[in-house]
C-alpha cells in the first residue's frame, strides 16, 4: 500500500475485538470505510484461527448493505475447544478488484459476552430533559444509541486496557452508573459543541462525576473462566497504585 501524501486509506471499523460465544453460531463483520462512506468488497474471505494458529474456520463472506459478514457455525465452536484470548480473525476483501492487504482483529473463545444495562429510559429517569416526549426537550433527537453504544465501546476498551476481560465479568449491572454518567457526558459534551457552550459545562460534570464512578467500580469475576464468580472480594476495574511495599 503506498504511503504517498495523496494516499486514501481504508479503515476497517473494528470496534472491539470479536468474542466467540461457545455452542453458538457467531456472525462476524468487517465494515469498510473510505471518504466518509461504506466500501461494499465485491468479495473476499474470513478466517478464524484459535490461541495455538489452527484454523478454526474459514469460508467466503456474505457483502450484506455494503458489509462483509461471515458466521462460524456453533459445530465449529464446540464446548470441548479450550476457552481463552489469543485467538484471531482475519479478513482477505477484494475492492474494484484489488485484494487488500489482510485485516486482522484480534479475538476470544468465551462461555457468554457482557451485555450492557443502559437504555434510553434510564438516561431519560436521570435527565427527564432528554426524553423527547417531554413538553420541553432539549434536543430535537429521538434517542441516544449511538451515544450509549459509543459510551459501551470505550468502557470495554478501558476494562481490557486495565486487564479486566470483559467476558468474565460476572456483574453487569456494576457497570450501569459508569456507563450511564459516560453517555451522559457524550450528549452534553455534543451539544456544546453544537447549540449552548452551558451543555458543554454540564458535559463535564458529568465527565468528572463518571471517572469519580469508574475509581470505584467493583464487579464480580470469573478468573477460573467456569461461569461463575469466584465467591472472593470483588474485583476492581482501575488497577490499585501502591506506594510502599505490600506486607
Amino acid at each position: 500500500m503506498g504511503a504517498g501524501a495523496t494516499t486514501t486509506h481504508t479503515t476497517a471499523r473494528f470496534l472491539s475485538s470479536d468474542y466467540l460465544v461457545q455452542g453458538q453460531d457467531n456472525a462476524l463483520s468487517c465494515p469498510l470505510w473510505a471518504s466518509g462512506a461504506l466500501v461494499a468488497p465485491s468479495s473476499g474471505t474470513c478466517t478464524v484461527y484459535d490461541a495455538s494458529n489452527s484454523v478454526i474456520s474459514t469460508g467466503s463472506v456474505t457483502v450484506t448493505a455494503s458489509i462483509a459478514t461471515y458466521t462460524v457455525s456453533a459445530a465449529e465452536v464446540p464446548s470441548t475447544l479450550q476457552r481463552g484470548t489469543g485467538w484471531r480473525v482475519e479478513w482477505a476483501l477484494v475492492v474494484s478488484g484489488t485484494t487488500l492487504p489482510t485485516l486482522r482483529n484480534s479475538a476470544a473463545l468465551v462461555l457468554s459476552i457482557l451485555a450492557p444495562v443502559v437504555t434510553d429510559a434510564d438516561l431519560f429517569r436521570r435527565v427527564s430533559a432528554l426524553d423527547p416526549s417531554a413538553s420541553d426537550p432539549i434536543t430535537t433527537e429521538t434517542d441516544y444509541q449511538a451515544k450509549i453504544d459509543e459510551a459501551w465501546t470505550v468502557i470495554i476498551g478501558r476494562l481490557v486496557g486495565a486487564g479486566n476481560l470483559p467476558h468474565l465479568i460476572m456483574e453487569p449491572s456494576a457497570m450501569r452508573e459508569s456507563h450511564l454518567l459516560l453517555t451522559l457526558a457524550l450528549i452534553f459534551e455534543d451539544l456544546g459543541s453544537r447549540l449552548n457552550e452551558a451543555h458543554a459545562t454540564q458535559g463535564a460534570t458529568y465527565r468528572s462525576r463518571y471517572e469519580a464512578a469508574w475509581g470505584e467500580l467493583r464487579f464480580e469475576y470469573d478468573t477460573s473462566q467456569t461461569g461463575r464468580a469466584d465467591g472472593r472480594r470483588k474485583r476492581a476495574a482501575a488497577p490499585s497504585i501502591w506506594l510502599t511495599a505490600r506486607d
